[in-house]
């Protein structure tokens, strides 16, 4: 059984065994007798004693042990070398040999500098003059340009040499008592000014205007680095204050469609659409899938800004099955919506209108109400008989609502109206039954014909991509006039050929119907425009 105590290290704490302790202390009490005299005797036996902290921390951690034995101290001493080293010739010391070099490191060189040191940390790490790399790079820098950013992102990412222990690993040389105090006989020698012998005139004036240089320019990527911080984190407040708002309407929006609304009156695409029994896990898939995402940004944005994780992985394996479990519950239910596209069926209807020799084709202004409209304006619902697809109040939101318009010559003397009815469905029978339930309006008030702007869906049936194609038939020789806001719903004709010169898109055009199809009354105007 063998005593051991307690020693401090450099703030360091070890426990060691009472004779190991003895051999250190006597080891390190030569060390600090040979250093006695040297100028700043103190700072080289504090890196000495940081680097033996090093070495006994790493045997530890190698051993997985908790006491320093004799082993350690005896190994640890040969690696660092003795005082006695110093005696015996440079080329007979052990500690010199190659085997004993450990790996360079790769650091910026602030004794030997121009700018921040880099070329010269360059040349120690490839074992090469810091002048030919410095040539180097501003050949390359003239020629191609290439060495400049290279420069400046070595410059930010690799760390100055500050301490001794750097400066050895720089070179590559055993970390030992004759490497600390040949480092610090470099400093006392002025190692800048034998590696620079040519430039000795300048060199002076060069490294005072280099450390400027590049004191300055570190104190502004000091001050880039806390600005862009700073924007960071505001930014990263403006996403939790967004975050929570949008949060909060989510959450409101997901009561209020669950809850309170009645899906039998959403009429708005693409709501609409959706079978009723499915809205209720469609609303609840799509909250999730918007929901969670924003969580996590909410989340990340609290960790940037007070580097702290709120959220376990639990937690974290939690949002996400919650976040696949919505995408697959709006997978399942949308593929299902999908389904009632499948099919597809047209249907037919005839209307027969009364015979003028000229006939007055306009949009009618007067746009049919919604059951929601009729409760609104306090209007008897009884006399309602139908409801409009899309009721946009006059918007552009969906065209597939809007009717299609053809003129196509008569087979015979006869003037009328077919309407085309189309719609989609699971199967041809529901499919069929859908363009069943829609319906389209027009009214003849004399030579007047007034075309509604959409159709309509009777009952209360879905929207199954429900279209009407209306086919205006007339006689030859018979005129029209065709108002200019028909313009986007004719198919087969442009009316800008008929409309006078700098004319208003809604100015009405003259039209006859030939044995070849509609002409306009005034030729010369259609040559005119298809010259151009």
């Amino acid at each position: 059984m063998n005593k051991t105590i307690i020693i401090n290290i450099n703030g360091l704490v070890f426990h060691i065994e009472e004779e190991a302790y003895e051999i250190l202390r006597s080891y390190m009490t030569e060390v600090k007798r040979h250093f006695a005299y040297t100028t700043d005797s103190l700072e080289i036996v504090t890196d000495i004693e940081n680097r033996l902290a090093e070495m006994f921390n790493e045997r530890l951690a190698e051993q997985k042990k908790q006491v320093l034995e004799m082993i350690d101290i005896q190994e640890v001493i040969a690696a660092m070398g003795s005082v006695k080293d110093f005696e015996l010739p440079e080329e007979e010391n052990p500690l010199n040999t190659d085997s004993y070099r450990t790996e360079r490191k790769l650091f910026r060189d602030t004794d030997d500098k121009l700018v921040a040191g880099v070329c010269s940390g360059l040349g120690y790490y490839f074992d090469i003059e810091a002048k030919w790399i410095r040539l180097v790079t501003v050949l390359l820098t003239l020629t191609v340009g290439v060495a400049l950013p290279i420069y400046i992102i070595l410059w930010l990412v690799l760390p100055k040499a500050l301490t001794r222990q750097d400066k050895i690993a720089m070179r590559g040389e055993p970390i030992t008592l004759q490497s600390f105090k040949k480092s610090f006989d470099e400093e006392i020698g002025s190692l800048q000014d034998n590696l620079n012998r040519g430039f000795n005139t300048i060199s002076p004036g060069a490294s005072r205007t280099g450390d400027s240089l590049s004191n300055g320019i570190d104190e502004l990527l000091a001050f880039v680095v806390r600005f862009f911080k700073g924007l960071v984190k505001a930014i990263g407040v403006l996403v939790i204050v967004i975050g929570v708002i949008v949060l909060l309407g989510l959450i409101c929006g997901l009561l209020f469609a669950i809850g309170f609304w009645n899906s039998a009156e959403l009429n708005a695409f693409p709501i609409s659409a959706i079978n009723y029994e499915y809205r209720s896990p469609i609303y609840l898939s799509a909250f999730l899938l918007l929901f969670i995402p924003l969580i996590a940004l909410i989340l990340f944005a609290i960790r940037v800004i007070f580097n702290r994780r709120i959220v376990t992985r639990t937690g974290s394996f939690a949002m996400l099955i919650l976040w696949l479990t919505g995408l697959a519950t709006g997978v399942y239910y949308g593929s299902k919506v999908a389904a009632e596209f499948k099919e597809d069926a047209k249907i037919e209807l005839d209307a027969g209108l009364i015979n003028y020799p000229a006939l007055y084709l306009k949009l009618n202004p007067q746009k049919p109400l919604s059951k929601d409209d009729s409760l609104k304006l306090n209007l008897n619902s009884e006399r309602f008989r139908g409801r409009i697809l899309n009721d946009d109040y006059g918007d552009e939101f969906d065209e597939m609502q809007e009717f299609n318009l053809f003129i196509e010559k008569s087979e015979n003397a006869e003037t009328k109206i077919v309407k085309e009815f189309s719609a989609r469905g699971r199967t041809f029978k529901a499919a069929l039954q859908a363009a069943q339930r829609t319906s389209y309006n027009f009214i003849q008030k004399d030579s007047t014909i007034l075309f509604d702007k959409y159709l309509h869906l009777n009952g209360k049936g879905l929207y199954r991509a429900q279209d009407v194609n209306v086919t205006l038939k007339i006689p030859v020789n018979t005129r029209l006039i065709i108002d200019g806001t028909l313009s986007r719903h004719l198919e087969n004709y442009h009316l800008w050929y008929c409309q006078p010169e700098d004319s208003d898109w809604k100015t009405p055009s003259e039209w006859l119907m030939t044995e070849e199809g509609l002409k306009c009354v005034d030729d010369s105007l259609y040559r005119k425009k298809t010259d151009k």
